[in-house]
């Protein structure tokens, strides 16, 4: 949720600082020093309602890490990874979920090799509205999905990171419009610095798609931090944002990949781009290289890398292991070499979980396996003290929150009333077809809990220190019930109406003006 904050800064001197490229992806990577909440990192996961330049409610996931600069870039490097579905993803979302979760996955196995892509195969825009779905505030799953697997592939978000802020300075509060021109001399790259870079060049761009972006800092406190805005130069615009730029909402899915998603995973999975690197661990060698491989070496990029499920035992569902022998290229006195080597993989590289995040106003929601196990490989590469390249290293557990409805109250609010804010996961397309909604009810018993979160006393909602109060309800799927509230036990009045879906119900209420409040739950 947005503070009110001061913008103290305009940078303006954009388009003069841009190369003639109309396109840009961002590399992920590890966390560097300076990568702090105060310069706009680790902000966690909260509701977005929209700002002057993107006035649409979207869901800001997690940072996992931060924007890497050219040559520093994280990525695989073996050419197949699986992936898994563990039970309570399959209570929740069902068979439509592990469908939805696999046609993400299938629009990246169907991307040529690295060295065949065609860039101008892809559309600059992939992203449509289902007016249906965003009636029902629903978020879809496989355009969630995609873009978390980008991210995991090592591309960061474009859009956000054509500037970030790396320090700041009171000088940021000193300017006005006519120094704008002047403001490059100090400011980059000691305060901000460029993360997004051309497919085609490899040079700074600051076009995403190309969309031409512009940015200023924005001055907070410290419990929100400073960052960088970033807007549409042209305001009648509309973005064309990339899937990896993780912009979701209400209604809203991606048909595919765009001209900078494909560009990014270009580079990072490219033969032309070679890194010392080491290779993960547990790989060894086999056949004629059973006795004696090469682990670090100079490699080049994969060129192309598929998902293929990780097998499951019929009976007991447990995972099973598996084998997977591939040939690995590398370096050596300047002429490429080939080895024969294999990887025992017990557990999915990818495992896709549900479960109750206790999210705050943000549901649906995602957690996700940061960057911390991620290989900086730098110094092998020549630089000590570098932010990368490295390589990304399993196992990565992608949880959704078991998103249910949501109301909330507020003091300004009269005393009997509530606030719809329910964001549910869906599944759907630009067809006329009704969206799936999750959960999906089942048939007999469901347990729901129902989850009241009292906050009380601070200025401001996110900063008070909540009371959790959970009641599990068990009853047939759909049953209804009756929210109530009442002061004096007496005369009761229904705030709103609560289904049993199996998911988590929450009700926010901060600061209830009256001092003394009852509630209860009422079977219809």
């Amino acid at each position: 949720m947005r503070m009110q904050l001061k913008i103290s800064f305009f940078l303006a001197v954009l388009p003069v600082l841009t190369t003639l490229s109309a396109c840009a992806f961002s590399l992920l990577g590890p966390y560097e020093p300076w990568m702090e909440k105060t310069n706009g990192f680790k902000q966690g996961s909260v509701v977005v309602p929209g700002s002057l330049y993107s006035p649409e409610v979207s869901v800001h996931p997690a940072d996992i890490g931060g924007p890497m600069d050219i040559g520093c870039a994280y990525r695989w490097n073996v050419p197949l990874v699986t992936y898994g579905f563990d039970q309570s993803f399959l209570n929740y979302f069902g068979t439509n979920g592990v469908a939805a979760v696999e046609s993400a996955i299938q629009i990246l196995n169907n991307l040529p090799a690295a060295s065949q892509i065609v860039f101008t195969n892809y559309p600059f825009a992939s992203q449509e509205i289902n007016y249906t779905a965003q009636a029902q505030s629903l978020f879809d799953l496989k355009s969630t999905t995609l873009s978390l697997l980008l991210e995991q592939m090592g591309l960061a978000q474009p859009k956000r990171y054509t500037f970030a802020l790396k320090q700041w300075t009171p000088e940021f509060l000193s300017g006005d419009e006519e120094n704008e021109i002047y403001w490059s001399t100090w400011a980059i790259p000691d305060y901000i610095v460029p993360r997004n870079f051309d497919p085609l060049t490899l040079n700074f761009s600051t076009y995403v798609n190309q969309i031409l972006y512009g940015g200023w800092v924005v001055t907070g406190p410290p419990d929100i931090g400073n960052y960088m805005e970033i807007y549409s130069i042209d305001p009648n615009i509309t973005p064309n944002t990339a899937v990896a730029d993780e912009s979701w909402i209400p209604g809203a899915f991606y048909t595919g990949l765009t001209y900078d998603d494909v560009g990014g995973l270009c580079y990072l999975l490219s033969t032309n781009n070679v890194n010392f690197e080491t290779l993960l661990p547990g790989v060894f060698g086999v056949s004629t290289n059973a006795n004696s491989f090469v682990n670090g070496a100079w490699r080049p990029g994969v060129d192309r890398i598929t998902f293929v499920p990780q097998p499951v035992d019929s009976l007991t569902g447990a995972f099973l292991l598996m084998t997977n022998q591939f040939t690995d290229a590398y370096i050596t006195n300047g002429v490429l070499m080939q080895q024969q080597l294999a990887r025992v993989i017990s557990q999915p590289d990818f495992l896709f979980t549900a479960k109750d995040l206790h999210e705050q106003l943000s549901s649906p929601d995602v957690c996700q396996t940061g960057t911390t196990n991620w290989i900086n490989n730098a110094s092998l590469n020549g630089n000590p003290h570098g932010a990368g390249p490295g390589i990304i290293q399993p196992a990565i557990t992608i949880t959704y929150n078991i998103a249910g409805q949501t109301f909330w109250h507020e003091n300004s609010m009269p005393d009997e009333s509530a606030d719809d804010y329910t964001f549910l996961w869906g599944t759907f397309d630009g067809s006329s077809n009704t969206p799936v909604v999750y959960p999906a009810l089942s048939t007999g018993a469901n347990q729901m809990t129902f989850r009241m979160s009292l906050e009380i006393g601070a200025y401001y909602w996110w900063l008070a220190s909540p009371q959790d109060f959970d009641w599990p309800l068990d009853s047939s799927a759909g049953s209804l019930y009756n929210f109530q509230t009442s002061t004096n036990l007496s005369n009761w009045v229904t705030l709103f109406v609560v289904t049993n879906s199996g998911a988590i119900c929450d009700f926010f209420n901060w600061n209830p003006s009256s001092t003394q409040r009852f509630y209860q739950l009422v079977p219809q």
